[in-house]
Order: C-alpha cells, then sequence, then structure tokens
C-alpha cells in the first residue's frame, strides 16, 4: 500500500467529510456492511426510505398529487413494494411536460436544486433537477460500485465515452472541482474521445502514466468493445493492463466483453446507470450473471406491462424510484429500458438483483472512415440543439448518407437545420453526407421500442473487422 492510501482514509477523508460537511466516505463504509444484510431486512429498509418521500411528492409535487388522485391511492396505501404496481408509471414525455411548474416540490429550497440534462439517446431530450442533498448517497454508490470492481485508491480513470468537451464529467465541473476529485478520490482523470480512439493513441496515453502508476477504464462498451477489436486483430501490446474496465451508458453485449477481456487482459464490469438515476446497480463482485441494485440508493423494479412485477428470469420493463431526490421526485419512473428480473445471489449479498439490462439498446452510425457511432454518442453530439427539437431519430439510408430527422419547436430554422447538418457531416467524418428532415413524429418500432439510430430496410452495412 502506498503512502497516500495508507494516509487516505485515516486522516484526508475524516477531514474532508469535516470541513464540507459532505460524508461520501462514511456511506460507503455504510454500504460495506449493509450488503451483507437479509434482503428481507434491505427491502424493508427500502420502504422506510419511500414512505415519507410518497407522502412528501403527494404534499408538495401537484403532478404527483393528481397521479395519486386519479388512480385512486394514497401514499399510506403503499405498504409493500409490489403495491406500487398501483401507482401509474411516468416517463420522459410526462415528466417533461409538467416540467418545473409541476414536477418540482413547492417546499425546498432553489439551492438544492441541480440543473441537469440527458443525453438524448432516447431521441427525447429530458431536462431535470437532482437534489443536492443526495450527493452523499450518489457519490458513496459510486464509490462502493468502484471499490467492487477492484479500482485502488490513487488510480488513474480514462474515460472512454463521448469526446471530451461533450463528456458531463468534463462539461460541469471546474478546474477546482477536478482538482478536488482527485484529491479526495484519487483519480487522475484523462477524457479520451470514444470515435476517434485508436490503439496507438491509447498506448501513447499509458506510456505518459507516472511509472508504477494503475489505472482504470470506464467506458462505453461499443467504444471499449471496437478498441478490443483492433488491439486483437494488430497485435499491439498495452504498457501494462488495467486494474479494472467498468462499461456502463450502453448495452455491454457477450461478444464486447468476451473481446475487452482478452484484449486488455482484465475482468469487465457491468455498470447500470442513468443520468436521471445515477449508479444504480453493477455485476456482482462474485457472481458476474448478475447485477447488485443499490436499493439504499433506489428502488429499482423489473414489470411487466401491467405493473406488476416480473419473476425471475422473466424479462421487463425497468422502473425505478429514487429515494434521495425530493426536489424533482422520479415515482415508478419507466427509463424506457428492459431488463431480466433476477433471484438472490449466491454470494450471500442482500442486495437485489437484475441480469440482462438492455438499455440504450439500438443500431448504430457505420461510417467510411470506420467510425462507429452509437444512440449516446449522437446524442451528446447534437444536445446543443435540445432546446428547438422535441424528438429526433438518425436514419442510415446507404454507407455514405444519414438523414437527420427532427420534430421541431417553434423556435427550429432552416439556418439551424443547415448548422446541424453541418456540425454532424464533420462529426462523422469525410465520405458521409447528412441531410436534416423536419417531420411531425418520429414511429415506434413494431416491438414499441424507439430506435434513435436505425437503417433504411433498403440498405444493410457489412460489418468491418473491428466493429464486427
Amino acid at each position: 500500500m502506498t503512502a497516500r492510501g495508507w494516509l487516505a482514509p485515516r486522516i484526508l477523508f475524516p477531514l474532508y467529510e469535516r470541513l464540507s460537511g459532505r460524508w461520501p466516505w462514511t456511506e460507503l463504509r455504510r454500504l460495506r456492511t449493509l450488503q451483507w444484510r437479509s434482503p428481507e431486512e434491505l427491502e424493508a429498509r427500502a420502504l422506510w426510505k419511500l414512505r415519507p418521500l410518497l407522502a412528501h411528492a403527494y404534499t408538495h409535487v401537484p403532478y404527483y398529487r393528481d397521479l395519486f388522485d386519479g388512480a385512486g391511492v394514497r401514499p399510506d396505501d403503499i405498504r409493500t413494494m409490489s403495491d406500487l404496481a398501483r401507482v401509474p408509471r411516468s416517463g420522459k414525455a410526462e415528466l417533461r411536460a409538467n416540467f418545473p411548474a409541476r414536477i418540482v416540490a413547492d417546499n425546498l429550497p432553489k439551492r438544492r436544486r441541480e440543473t441537469a440534462m440527458t443525453s438524448g439517446s432516447t431521441g427525447l431530450p429530458f431536462a431535470f433537477y437532482t437534489d443536492r442533498a443526495g450527493l452523499d448517497s450518489r457519490l458513496g454508490s459510486y464509490l462502493f460500485f468502484r471499490e467492487w470492481a477492484g479500482v485502488a485508491f490513487g488510480d488513474a480513470a480514462l474515460y472512454i465515452a463521448a469526446p471530451p468537451q461533450l463528456s458531463p464529467v468534463r462539461a460541469h465541473s471546474s478546474p477546482l472541482s477536478r482538482l478536488a476529485r482527485r484529491l479526495v478520490l484519487g483519480e487522475r482523470v484523462i477524457h479520451l474521445s470514444g470515435p476517434d480512439l485508436r490503439a496507438a493513441r491509447l498506448v501513447a496515453e499509458l506510456r505518459r502514466l507516472p511509472a508504477k502508476s494503475g489505472y482504470w477504464i470506464w467506458g462505453w462498451p461499443s467504444y471499449v468493445g471496437r478498441l478490443a477489436a483492433e488491439l486483437l486483430e494488430t497485435g499491439v501490446a498495452l504498457p501494462t493492463a488495467p486494474r479494472a474496465i467498468i462499461a456502463y451508458a450502453e448495452t455491454l453485449t457477450a461478444a464486447d466483453a468476451a473481446a475487452i477481456v482478452r484484449a486488455f487482459q482484465c475482468r469487465v464490469t457491468n455498470h447500470y446507470s442513468s443520468y436521471e438515476v445515477l449508479h444504480l446497480a453493477q455485476t456482482c463482485p462474485d457472481n458476474p450473471e448478475a447485477l447488485h441494485v443499490n436499493s439504499e440508493r433506489a428502488v429499482l423494479r423489473v414489470v411487466r406491462e401491467d405493473g406488476s412485477p416480473a419473476a425471475p428470469g422473466e424479462s421487463g420493463r425497468v422502473v425505478i424510484t429514487d429515494l434521495t431526490n425530493r426536489v424533482m421526485p422520479f415515482i415508478n419512473y419507466d427509463i424506457g429500458d428492459w431488463a431480466v428480473a433476477g433471484a438472490p445471489c449466491p454470494c450471500g449479498r442482500g442486495f437485489p438483483t437484475l441480469t440482462s439490462p438492455e438499455g440504450r439498446v439500438g443500431e448504430v452510425i457505420r461510417t467510411p472512415g470506420g467510425k462507429t457511432i452509437t444512440p449516446v454518442g449522437l446524442g451528446w453530439h447534437i444536445r446543443q440543439a435540445f432546446p428547438y427539437i422535441w424528438e429526433y431519430q438518425a436514419v442510415q439510408t446507404a454507407e455514405d448518407a444519414v438523414v437527420l430527422r427532427i420534430v421541431p419547436t417553434t423556435r427550429f430554422s432552416a439556418d439551424l437545420a443547415r448548422k446541424l447538418a453541418q456540425d454532424l457531416e464533420e462529426f462523422l467524418g469525410p465520405g458521409l453526407r447528412v441531410q436534416v428532415e423536419t417531420v411531425d413524429r418520429i414511429a415506434v418500432e413494431a416491438s414499441g421500442k424507439r430506435l434513435i439510430i436505425k437503417r433504411s430496410h433498403g440498405w444493410r452495412s457489412s460489418p468491418s473487422s473491428l466493429t464486427r
């Protein structure tokens, strides 16, 4: 153990908590203990947090008061997790239509609000508020899951995701906050643009790290998987293997996971999160078939179409209730993802489980230059246009052509359409033309899912060896 690794938990962390009034490391220590409690005790704790949240939302948030009254339900009627099926589900469309006047609590000061926005990967950009009072829970959950993956304090973190200028981690942090993050979390963060990253650039970045410095990767699986395929095909050797790889933001496919393990020679961990409710679940350290949900952080249910709980092994919709956000409560929030309900894990941890989360499933844009653009990546690139559009969808109609369908607001203009097309052509690279087309609505697929990226029926690309 390094001197800093010995010093931090004994002096630095307690000092930080005392001076800041924030308690993320105390939350981490609590989660270390609670994970071994029984499922029944952990569910009782979640219900103990849920009941006052429901009462608060009914009293102080007009949208939920009307929702409960319309369903003939009172907060006191929710006595078990199954009773949540009586509360109608809410999605982005409903919450966005009521934001902020009817969905934000009327009894809390504005200083508790922190503005955030989803990536738009579902084609439905969504602005919302998080609750600053829930920061300890969010950060404690992040630290807990990071520890599960095997990350050590002081390891460098390589973010392989959106281009740095579009990354929410980079965009919402000042140099001072990044310095504080390095001192408190022990993270030296290196942002790498997933669409453009190649093996040679990764090797160059790793060689810049201090001698004997460990590192880990926090990345979108489509980009890390593509990089793994290149490493395997070209035989490029990494100076050192990462301590851990945590995949997030997209579905981690079996093919990507296998390639990543082979190329990087380390375990890949599946992290399930959302912009609305961060750090929800992660692969069990002892059972790669299951993800444990941090039930101290949120109630995550996999439900059938009628809202009833899915049985273990049954696929259903993911519905989330954030236990830490009272500024803008998310109650029975249908996030648009699918997952398979899990059974109790043989590892002995009592946190609930799920398997096969299928968030943000969709097709990708493959460019003539070899880029693979995912729905999340596309969303982050065009997010500057979100105030002017309601919905969007990119359709690749040929190897060299993409049509960006826009459902416009009244503020959308022809000049903005031209700029959007030009910017997207530059992002996608040479040899691909973009046309912006305004439409009245974006149709859903036969499955009921709504793709943000799709290919026209008349054209299918043949995957290259790097993109599989």
